[in-house]
């Protein structure tokens, strides 16, 4: 059965039908195993147009140019890490460390099979700094969360800083202890939170 004039516009869909992905975040799926596979500074349009199975047109329709394609590889993982930080701290007891412990929780959580893309990002970045822009809005937010239920300034830029020195370490193949260690620290930076 097909869907109504109505329904396609509303966006409702019939009940036993799975909404199309959009075209952007087809897009943007193909771009994540491009720069898996051959790394940012050798992404092409091209190729990640032939990976979406989209025209080049309908490509640069959403993103006109390479800076553009991967500040939008950007915004989407910092819009799935809040995704994920807002979703761990409903899960978690209300009170003034609840955002940090989130965003402490989250570091063990971050997915091995990304972190080839993760890498390939921050090495466009290095190329081009204005890539980071989304990244220092999204960190100032976080930070202002961490502090806005009485968490001390100083209190959270130790735990925080912290977690995201592990997470740099790890990114770069260059963590002091070994993997089987690192839910100690996370323990401990628990405990930290709550003092």
């Amino acid at each position: 059965m097909s869907k109504t004039k109505k329904e396609k516009k509303s966006g409702i869909r019939q009940k036993g039908h799975m909404p199309r992905k959009c075209a952007r975040e087809k897009i943007l799926d193909a771009a994540e195993q491009v720069v898996i596979l051959v790394g940012a500074g050798h992404l092409t349009l091209s190729a990640i147009a032939k990976k979406a199975g989209v025209s080049k047109g309908g490509l640069i329709y959403y993103f006109p140019s390479k800076t553009a394609l991967l500040k939008g590889m950007i915004e989407r993982l910092i819009s799935r890490s809040e995704s994920r930080q807002t979703s761990r701290e409903i899960q978690l007891p209300a009170g003034k460390s609840c955002a940090i412990k989130a965003h402490i929780l989250n570091a063990s959580l971050r997915r091995p099979d990304r972190k080839p893309m993760r890498i390939a990002l921050l090495a466009a970045s290095a190329h081009n700094p204005r890539l980071l822009e989304p990244a220092r809005e999204a960190y100032r937010r976080q930070f202002a969360r961490f502090i806005a239920n009485g968490l001390r300034p100083e209190r959270a830029g130790i735990i925080a800083f912290a977690v995201d020195g592990m997470w740099l370490l790890d990114l770069l193949d260059i963590m002091p202890i070994p993997r089987s260690q690192i839910n100690s620290v996370i323990q401990e930076l628990l405990k930290l939170a709550d003092e």
